[in-house]
């Protein structure tokens, strides 16, 4: 692997790589037809990894973990809904990680045997998942703070680490999660977003649940923009 400049993606084999400060970022692009965003990333000084919002392509997550080396010391999940979550048996099975997500986020947890059925056309079955409540730092992988972000699912939160953050379905590249499934809410979306792009640092990198990462000062001007605010 190749470093690079912050922020700056190199291809290492089937993935490319994003060196963001101490951490390296690979995102792995899913089965179609959600073609979810799931990401390895790795904490260079400690060499420990995270796995954020393992979907459907296990293979290819555990691949990606593999190639950057390294230990798996946790599975951080942004929310729960199906495409999220695919990969996450087997990825959990084989890695050992404990796998956290917001408390809130357990109505969502629970229904995912039904929502994998419906949307999958499978059942999901869902390891044991920690649920941490509020805001806490997490230390698994270098120094991480998880942001609620409620509105596209009740627990919905964005991870922050030093440079770099997953926002999950809350915020994409110019645009917003839906709220119109169950557990969603607009208005509670809406205030989300506006208090994390308040407290995510600018040059901060954004890695979403789909389409491409945007930086945080861009992410800023266009909701100010759209939102009016």
């Amino acid at each position: 692997m190749t470093a690079v400049s912050s922020g700056t993606a190199v291809s290492s084999g089937a993935f490319a790589t994003h060196t963001c400060g101490d951490y390296d970022v690979c995102p792995v692009v899913t089965a179609p037809p959600y073609r979810e965003n799931s990401y390895v990333i790795r904490h260079r000084p400690s060499g420990s990894i995270a796995i954020v919002d393992p979907g459907d392509g296990a293979e290819d997550i555990l691949a990606a973990a593999e190639m950057l080396g390294g230990d798996v010391r946790a599975i951080l999940l942004t929310h729960a809904h199906p495409d999220h979550i695919a990969g996450l048996e087997a990825v959990a099975a084989a890695t050992g990680a404990p796998v956290l997500a917001h408390a809130d986020e357990q109505p969502i947890i629970d229904a995912a045997p039904q929502w994998g059925q419906m949307l999958l056309g499978r059942p999901l079955a869902v390891p044991a998942v920690q649920t941490y409540t509020g805001e806490p730092e997490l230390t698994a992988v270098g120094q991480a703070r998880a942001i609620a972000t409620p509105g596209h699912t009740p627990g919905g939160v964005c991870y922050l680490f030093d440079g770099v953050a997953f926002t999950g379905d809350s915020l994409f590249m110019r645009g917003i999660g839906r709220s119109d499934f169950p557990g969603g809410n607009g208005p509670a979306l809406n205030a989300s977003i506006t208090r994390f792009l308040a407290i995510v640092p600018p040059g901060t990198l954004l890695f979403s649940g789909h389409g491409p990462a945007w930086r945080a000062e861009e992410a800023r001007r266009w909701w100010q923009a759209s939102a009016g605010l």
